[in-house]
């Protein structure tokens, strides 16, 4: 089995995050303010609320989208917060990401392991237009990668042993670091060609889905 990042993996969840941010800055005749900057803050400050006692994810975005805005003195309310919890089932995926899903299914289990709440991710899954074979939410879990639980989660409900399954995803400090301590072979889907953050080593390192799913084809695994 393969199990898998959703947002920043197969949804573009920067640019979703950033079209969010550049028609709110426009409404509010703030067109200057970079969406890239505010998008940059935020994940800082969501990877930091995330880690503290476990909150919806819904509450997550309102939250963290109140503090961003507050840091630059960007006036807000409770319906532009629900409104930007709202957006994210809507974030489009990368343009590969169906059909390596697709393709991937082919061979193996393809299982979500999310930072996110079920009727969001639900949402996420008919965007994407496919069905994947299991999802586990950070609501079912009780906590957010990086925690080991959604992995040990999906590990006991696949039924499989850690070399048995390998995990993928963009996020290196959300999935490619805990993942590498609980044993699995890692796949860092490293779209932007990033430098690799700390000591820690990927088993592969791929630019997109397609050639992840070439590499899935090509390998000799045991499932």
């Amino acid at each position: 089995a393969i199990t898998f990042d959703c947002y920043g993996t197969l949804i573009d969840w920067e640019r979703g995050i950033q079209r969010f941010f550049a028609e709110s800055m426009d409404s509010k005749g703030l067109g200057y303010v970079d969406p890239q900057t505010l998008q940059e803050e935020w994940e800082q400050i969501q990877f930091r609320y995330i880690q503290e006692k476990y909150r919806p994810y819904r509450q997550v975005l309102r939250d963290t989208l109140r503090m961003v805005f507050n840091n630059y003195d960007i006036p807000t309310d409770n319906e532009e917060c629900d409104e930007f919890a709202d957006s994210m089932g809507y974030w489009k995926p990368f343009p590969d990401t169906r059909e390596a899903i697709l393709e991937l299914q082919k061979l193996v289990k393809v299982v979500l392991i999310t930072n996110t709440d079920d009727a969001i991710i639900a949402e996420t899954e008919r965007t994407i237009g496919v069905k994947f074979d299991d999802i586990i939410t950070a609501e079912q879990a009780g906590a957010y990668k990086p925690a080991h639980e959604g992995f040990l989660l999906a590990r006991e409900r696949l039924g499989l042993k850690v070399k048995d399954i390998w995990h993928a995803g963009f996020g290196f400090k959300y999935d490619i670091v805990p993942a590498k301590k609980l044993g699995y072979t890692t796949v860092w889907v490293n779209r932007q060609w990033q430098a690799r953050p700390g000591r820690v080593h990927e088993t592969f390192m791929v630019g997109d889905m397609r050639t992840l799913a070439y590499l899935v084809k090509g390998v000799a695994a045991p499932w």
